[in-house]
């Protein structure tokens, strides 16, 4: 097993991890309720599982490779994107009410929601295609591969569970519901952002 490879791609990983992105947007809107900011953090979890597995296989690369799959694909994640974000600026603009654990206000749809919300995000397979496929070459085993898959599993259920209990405690809930419409109004416009980015590389990369 390839020790030094686990350690440099963990670090890495967990420089990612901390990195404002959709993903921390997310938890800060789910943070009202802590089942379902703990269940979210499950979902984000998971997606990241899916996507190293379906990197250190080579699936990803395949869908790389293949235009009108990986820009459907990137279609799909700006849309969402961009409905999670309209719904944290509805909030943001709307009445002052406390901090809204999902867009529709539903308590249960954490995990769905976490796991979409990675999942689509095409930044995040890009990632992943680019962090593993420059780092992993075909010598590594798949000891040191299946490893590799439980570390970032790992580590990223253990950063987005401690956010998820650290943003739901009751000292951070008052002040995130004093600051209710920021909040909501940073997550909306992050949201929109990356969404609108996405939007803005496939018109770019469209041929004429």
């Amino acid at each position: 097993m390839n020790l030094s490879l686990l350690v440099t791609i963990g670090i890495i990983h967990i420089i990612a991890l901390a990195s404002p992105g959709p993903d921390v947007a997310l938890m800060l809107r789910f943070s009202a309720r802590r089942r379902v900011a703990l269940s979210a953090a499950v979902g984000i979890a998971t997606g990241i599982l899916v996507h190293s597995i379906l990197s250190l296989t080579g699936i990803s690369l395949l869908i790389q490779a293949h235009p009108l799959l990986f820009t459907l694909l990137r279609l799909a994640g700006a849309i969402y994107l961009g409905w999670l974000g309209l719904g944290a600026l509805r909030a943001a603009f709307g009445p002052v009410t406390e901090l809204k654990a999902a867009g529709n206000g539903a308590p249960d749809n954490g995990f769905w929601t976490g796991l979409h919300t990675n999942l689509l995000n095409p930044k995040a397979l890009v990632f992943f295609v680019g962090l593993l496929a420059a780092m992993v070459g075909p010598e590594v085993n798949w000891l040191t591969r299946t490893a590799l898959v439980v570390e970032l599993f790992v580590l990223s259920l253990a950063w987005f569970m401690l956010l998820a209990w650290g943003l739901s405690s009751s000292r951070a809930q008052l002040r995130l519901q004093a600051w209710s419409r920021p909040v909501n109004g940073l997550c909306g416009l992050l949201f929109c952002s990356v969404a609108g980015s996405i939007l803005w590389l496939l018109v770019s990369s469209a041929p004429v």
